[in-house]
């Protein structure tokens, strides 16, 4: 016999029921009293990876693992004995297995209905593998997130902003000496730690998050015992939560305070201080004070980055200043007194102590270098020593100056005697001329010292500095008759009126005109320039007399000015001496110009006068 058909709305009620089954997320199997399975959903399938007719008939303890298939059918049947719910209606967590013999976990709901004499069993599955993953997860990173928190090397701190409870990690207590439970609130952590400035440290928290959060903000606490430490607070805020990082800088506090202090007594100092990077290559200058700006005339700007070489300005290739270049090299020590050139061009005598900082492992960091100024103390140490040697030269001249004239006079009047004796022997002639013009030169060396060992005495005017140097070019014709010689000027843009003494400035110019000819092979010229400048703040003529020579070499250079100094096989070497005794002595200064000798070639001497007496 067939069933009868069910009528229409009985059609369409299980019709919807089966697409409910069909669609339902979770796994649904019905089963009968004896555990058989009699339906299953979709999702049943796709969770235990059978299909339906594999399920359908068999005992429902093959979705369980051990030990729960075995002991199954004796749980059924107790309840159908007993009536003791376990799962029926209760639901738990349990586990199933898959086809492949893999286990995973479940929640079980189970709901029983009766059909007159026979009792059907529905059960709910619901995959709990996504679930216990993430719950895995989130209890491993709770557990890397306490331990970090924990070790952490800083104070840590989190904040719940609606409970305002805190908890902190062991360094909070070990920084402010409270246990972790002492400061549980943040009326604790305020109260306690500010003290009297709790109150309006509150108000600015809470009237301005951002401000103290997201800036680093120092502020004094005081510990448990009293003492009062210096901490940096660092604050993330998400949702309402907030992060407090807390780290304890008393001493980096009290450092930065010494080095501020250090640093304004390093900017208050008269003499140059620069630091450089040794670590880095060239050793790079990081840091000027005011006084070195002043005595360079590099701004700090200027300087920092360059290299430490930068002191010596220029290159200059004395002794001393190749021994700086290489204690920086070798980063050692070194101390001495070496010419040094301003921003300018200007040379200055520098006096400069380098000193290597070392780091607790002993690696040299940096190189630290104070700078003074001691042109003034050396002028004023070689006038004193040519005040000296003047004395001395003072004495001898005194002492010999008149047996000195005597006998010069006595052998100039017996040579004059012996050549009327000789007037017919052309050959003895020749040899009393010689012994005359070596007298000559004698009597002219003897006025040399006599003239450097006495006092200058000016008679001033107002002169046309400019005709001067034309006048003794002119007397110096004799000297450069077989020569192909030429004096250029080159004129300035200014007066050459000075209030100087004729005779005098004439002997400058004539030892400076004297040495260019010596100096100069055909064709030579010497150039003359002058430019308006200033000398102690007063007016003054700037004159150059640039020829076209081999230049000066080094030691030259540096002692063309000395007493004795010469390069050539005649003469006493008192010429640039006298010059620049008679240029000083009006008030001016005398140098020789230090130029790349690439840029433009020979020797250039600058006088410098001022205008007025």
């Amino acid at each position: 016999m067939t069933n009868p058909k069910l009528p229409a709305p009985y059609m369409d009620d299980l019709a919807r029921l089966r697409a409910v089954l069909d669609s339902a997320v979770d796994g649904i199997v019905t089963i009968d009293d004896r555990g058989h399975i009699e339906a299953v959903n979709p999702a049943t399938e796709r969770l235990f990876g059978y299909s339906a007719s594999e399920l359908i008939g068999r005992n429902v303890s093959m979705l369980m693992p051990s030990p729960d298939r075995e002991q199954h059918d004796q749980y059924l049947a107790n309840y159908l004995h007993t009536g003791e719910r376990k799962i029926i209606g209760i639901g738990r967590e349990v586990s199933g297995m898959r086809k492949d013999g893999s286990t995973f976990p479940l929640y079980l709901a189970v709901s029983e209905v009766s059909f007159g004499y026979r009792r059907v069993f529905t059960g709910f599955l619901h995959d709990l593998t996504q679930l216990r993953q993430a719950e895995e997860e989130l209890r491993q990173r709770d557990t890397q997130l306490r331990f970090m928190i924990e070790h952490l090397p800083a104070a840590a701190a989190y904040v719940n902003a609606v409970t305002k409870t805190v908890r902190f990690n062991p360094v909070v207590e070990r920084i402010t000496g409270f246990k972790a439970q002492e400061l549980a609130t943040l009326d604790d952590c305020f109260t306690k730690l500010f003290r009297r400035r709790a109150v309006g440290l509150r108000k600015r928290y809470e009237s301005d998050k951002a401000a103290w959060l997201e800036q680093p903000l120092r502020l004094p606490i005081q510990r448990r015992d009293g003492e009062v430490r210096v901490v940096e607070f660092r604050g993330y805020r998400y949702d309402d939560h907030e992060v407090w990082l807390v780290n304890d800088v008393t001493e980096r506090d009290r450092q930065e305070t010494e080095l501020r202090i250090r640093n304004q007594a390093i900017q208050a100092s008269n003499e140059g201080v620069v630091i450089a990077d040794a670590a880095r290559s060239g050793c790079p200058i990081v840091f000027v004070n005011r006084a070195f700006e002043t005595l360079t005339g590099f701004q700090a700007d200027e300087a920092i980055g360059r290299g430490f070489e930068l002191l010596c300005g220029h290159q200059s290739e004395t002794q001393a200043a190749e021994q700086f270049k290489l204690a920086i090299a070798e980063h050692s020590e070194f101390r001495s007194t070496v010419r040094c050139f301003r921003k300018d061009g200007t040379a200055f005598w520098n006096e400069i102590s380098v000193a290597p900082v070392r780091a607790a492992c002993g690696t040299v960091t940096h190189l630290v270098a104070v700078m003074e100024d001691v042109t003034e103390r050396r002028r004023a140490q070689q006038q004193l020593l040519q005040s000296e040697r003047l004395a001395a030269i003072g004495q001898m001249v005194t002492g010999l100056a008149h047996e000195s004239r005597n006998a010069l006079q006595r052998a100039q009047a017996c040579i004059d005697m012996l050549s009327l004796d000789l007037e017919d022997s052309p050959e003895q002639l020749e040899l009393t001329g010689k012994v005359r013009r070596a007298l000559d030169d004698l009597h002219r060396y003897y006025e040399e010292v006599r003239n450097y060992a006495a006092p200058i005495n000016l008679q001033r005017r107002s002169t046309n500095v400019a005709r001067l140097w034309q006048d003794t070019w002119r007397t110096l014709e004799s000297s450069r008759r077989d020569r192909n010689f030429q004096l250029i000027e080159v004129p300035g843009d200014c007066s050459t009126i000075c209030d100087v003494d004729e005779h005098r400035l004439e002997q400058v110019f004539r030892n400076v005109m004297e040495n260019a000819l010596a100096a100069c092979p055909d064709p030579g010229q010497l150039t003359v320039s002058w430019q308006s400048t200033t000398i102690d703040n007063q007016e003054a003529l700037r004159i150059s007399f640039h020829d076209n020579g081999p230049g000066f070499e080094l030691v030259a250079a540096e002692n063309a000015f000395q007493p004795f100094f010469t390069t050539k096989q005649k003469g006493t070497g008192l010429g640039m001496a006298i010059v620049k005794r008679i240029v000083e002595a009006h008030g001016g200064h005398i140098s020789i110009s230090d130029r790349d000798t690439n840029e433009r070639p020979g020797a250039e001497i600058v006088i410098v006068l001022p205008r007025h007496a």
